[in-house]
C-alpha cells in the first residue's frame, strides 16, 4: 500500500528577522574590514586606491586562471573587456560572470565596462547583482559596494539568490518551499547542518551550494564566529 509523504512547511524567509541574527557590525566600516572584494580587470581600476583607504579589502587580479579562483571573496568586481582570456572565453569578462553564477550563485558580481556591447551581452548583464560604468566617480562606487555588502551579510538577501538559481536549475517549487523550510530553520538555530543534511538525502547535487553558503561570510556572523563593534 502506498502512503502519501505529506511535508510540512513551517518555516518561511519572511519569518527572520535579520536583527536577531546580525547583532554584529551595523558599523559600516567593521562590514567593509571583513567582506573580501576581488577585482578583476587587466587594466588599473581608477577608484582602488581610494577604496582601500575607506577600508574595503580588494584584491586585483589581471585575470583568473579557473573560476574556483573567485572562491575565497564575497564580492567580485569584473570588467567585460580584457579578461577571461587564460580561460578561453570569446566573450570575456562577460563569461566569468555567468560562470560564477553557475558556480557560486552566493556571490555578489557587479559587473562594470568603460564600452558598449550589443543587446548579445544583455543575458550575461542580467546575470550581475549590479551594472556600472567604470568610470564612475569614488562616492558612487562606494554605495555600490556598501549596498553589496549589507547583501552579503544578509541571510534574506543570500536566500532569494539561492532559490532563484534553484528554479533556474528547473527544480520544483514544492521542493523549493521545503529547502526554504530547513534554511530558516538553519538560521533560526544557528546550526547550519541541519540544510546540509537535508539536501545531501534529497539533492546531493546543490550541496556544494549549500555548503558554499554554510561556510559564507554570512553565517560565520550568524553563528558568532566573527564579532565586532556595533
Amino acid at each position: 500500500m502506498n502512503f502519501l509523504h505529506i511535508y510540512l512547511i513551517m518555516n518561511k524567509i519572511s519569518d527572520l528577522n535579520e536583527n536577531n541574527f546580525l547583532k554584529v557590525h551595523s558599523n559600516i566600516s567593521e562590514l567593509r574590514r571583513h567582506t573580501n572584494i576581488l577585482i578583476i580587470d587587466d587594466n588599473k581600476f581608477p577608484a582602488e586606491s581610494y577604496l582601500t583607504t575607506n577600508g574595503y579589502q580588494i584584491q586585483h587580479k589581471d585575470d583568473i586562471d579557473a573560476i574556483i579562483d573567485v572562491q575565497p571573496y564575497e564580492i567580485i568586481m569584473c570588467d567585460i573587456s580584457g579578461v577571461g582570456k587564460k580561460l578561453g572565453y570569446d566573450k570575456e569578462g562577460a563569461r566569468i560572470i555567468k560562470e560564477i553564477h553557475l558556480q557560486y550563485p552566493n556571490k555578489r558580481v557587479i559587473a562594470y565596462t568603460s564600452n558598449t556591447y550589443n543587446a548579445d551581452y544583455n543575458k550575461y548583464f542580467s546575470l550581475a547583482d549590479y551594472v556600472a560604468p567604470k568610470d564612475i566617480g569614488v562616492d558612487d562606487w562606494i554605495d555600490i559596494l556598501d549596498e553589496q555588502v549589507r547583501n552579503v551579510i544578509s541571510p534574506i538577501s543570500q536566500w532569494k539568490k539561492i532559490r532563484n538559481w534553484l528554479l533556474e536549475n528547473e527544480v520544483s517549487t514544492i521542493k523549493v518551499a521545503q529547502i526554504e523550510d530547513k534554511f530558516v530553520k538553519a538560521v533560526k538555530r544557528k546550526d547550519f547542518e541541519i540544510v546540509k543534511r537535508y539536501i545531501n538525502t534529497t539533492d546531493s547535487k546543490f550541496s556544494s551550494v549549500i555548503s558554499d553558503f554554510a561556510s559564507s561570510l554570512c553565517a560565520k556572523i550568524i553563528l558568532g564566529a566573527i564579532t565586532g563593534g556595533a
